[in-house]
């Protein structure tokens, strides 16, 4: 088997764990900053955003999520691997509808579709190398 088709099959659940934080990490930070009302750039406002249990915990989310893409990178080439951010943006839109009541466009449903069309696409780039490293073998 090619070995670097394993090494990005097995780095899947990794990068699926750092987008999964990631959007927990956005969708917090969502909920921080809404609890702040309006905002300005000022000393204030920093130190307000300093002292925020939620901001704080989606700062420390968002550093769980950026470790775990550190990891998968250590065993995915980035090419495979950076199309997977992509899921960020389809759970953070969930996450809007769900937290925040927001409204989801048909456009935005074909968006989510191109994407996911795009990442399996890439999926199945890496199921064909393996195949074709196996036949040479």
């Amino acid at each position: 088997m090619n070995q670097v088709s394993a090494t990005n099959r097995q780095a899947i659940g990794i990068l699926l764990l750092s987008v999964l934080a990631g959007a927990i990490g956005q969708l917090t930070l969502k909920a921080a900053v809404d609890r702040m009302g309006e905002m300005s750039l000022s000393f204030q406002m920093l130190l307000g955003l300093a002292t925020n249990p939620v901001f704080i915990l989606a700062m420390g989310i968002y550093f769980v999520s950026a470790v775990l893409w550190l990891l998968a990178l250590l065993k995915a080439d980035l090419s495979f691997a950076y199309p997977f951010l992509s899921l960020t943006y389809i759970a953070v839109l969930f996450g809007g509808t769900f937290f925040f009541h927001e409204s989801i466009s048909w456009l935005r449903l074909v968006g989510c579709a191109v994407i996911i069309i795009g990442l399996l696409i890439i999926a199945r780039g890496e199921t064909n190398l393996a195949a074709e490293a196996k036949a040479v073998e």
